[in-house]
């Protein structure tokens, strides 16, 4: 049984968004979302508290959404589309989902559309310039449809150019048995491993926001960890140091270049005659501000080896 939740508050959205791997998520799970890492959404199910401040990415998408719906319906005026008001989850495998928008008028039955704002730039690169969905948007679609019952799926990108503003429609087809059962085995394995402690792999060039979330404080002032058994932390602790060296070497580089120019520069604010370059070297206003009071913990490393 499909359980519809009416909403009427963000806050209690987001607090039944968190009993459930929401559609929105559940690309993190076959490990191709764009921003949530299996690790993230283990953390986060598990209880990790992760701090999401408002951004301007975040706003575009609900500014726009209903400028998406509205090109939808200009370039397919066979459609009425109705905003999608519900929360819709599967409470025996905790799965959920958020609609944006239902289809009627289609000969095939009810449609359910997911609208995305994306910059040109993003939809050529990410999009392949529309010759493919990112498989986490399908998968998300797919979920929503399945969630509610849906007939066909639909994926509309309006492309945000203030000269050339255009929609895409992907229509993704009919409902696939097939995907639904992949995202329901993957969802009910995802509960199995939360119940039963199995973290994920950490993907280490995008977990560094999720591990320190994690583990926010130290569990005693003096706590310690052997890692004498650990053969990769000291092969790790050398390429550190190897690397910082390197990046001191390239910024002392940097800084001489940067003086040489501007010695050449003098008192001049703008140099020309540099083809397919622009330097400027101009007196600019840095605005006092502060810095809140927090506490974080610090990761320090000494190379206490032997030198000689």
């Amino acid at each position: 049984m499909i359980e519809r939740k009416t909403i009427t508050t963000r806050e209690e959205w987001l607090a039944w968004r968190k009993e459930d791997v929401t559609a929105s998520q559940v690309g993190a799970l076959f490990n191709c979302h764009a921003y949530v890492t299996p690790l993230r959404l283990y953390a986060e199910k598990c209880g990790t508290e992760f701090i999401v401040e408002d951004n301007l990415a975040m706003r575009r998408g609900r500014w726009l959404e209903p400028a998406v719906a509205k090109a939808v319906e200009e370039v397919r005026p066979d459609w009425k589309l109705e905003q999608a008001t519900e929360y819709l989850r599967d409470p025996d495998l905790r799965m959920g989902a958020t609609p944006d928008f239902y289809i009627h008028g289609d000969p095939r039955g009810l449609g359910v559309l997911q609208a995305k704002s994306v910059a040109p730039s993003v939809y050529a690169r990410e999009w392949n310039d529309g010759k493919e969905v990112p498989l986490w948007i399908i998968l998300q679609a797919v979920q929503e449809g399945m969630l509610a019952g849906a007939d066909f799926v639909v994926v509309a990108a309006l492309l945000v150019d203030a000269h050339n503003m255009d929609v895409a429609i992907h229509d993704l087809g009919a409902r696939n048995p097939l995907a639904e059962a992949k995202i329901k085995d993957a969802i009910k394995k995802f509960w199995d491993d939360v119940e039963r402690g199995i973290e994920p792999e950490p993907d280490y060039a995008k977990d560094a926001n999720v591990v320190k979330a994690m583990w926010r404080a130290e569990r005693a002032k003096d706590a310690e960890v052997d890692l004498s058994g650990n053969n990769r932390i000291p092969e790790l602790l050398n390429m550190r140091e190897i690397l910082k060296r390197e990046i001191k070497d390239a910024e002392a580089q940097v800084d001489a270049i940067d003086t040489e120019i501007k010695f050449e520069m003098k008192d001049a604010a703008i140099a020309t005659g540099i083809e397919g370059w622009r330097v400027t070297y101009k007196t600019s206003f840095v605005k006092e501000y502060t810095v809140k009071a927090r506490e974080q913990r610090v990761l320090r490393v000494t190379d206490q080896r032997d030198k000689d």
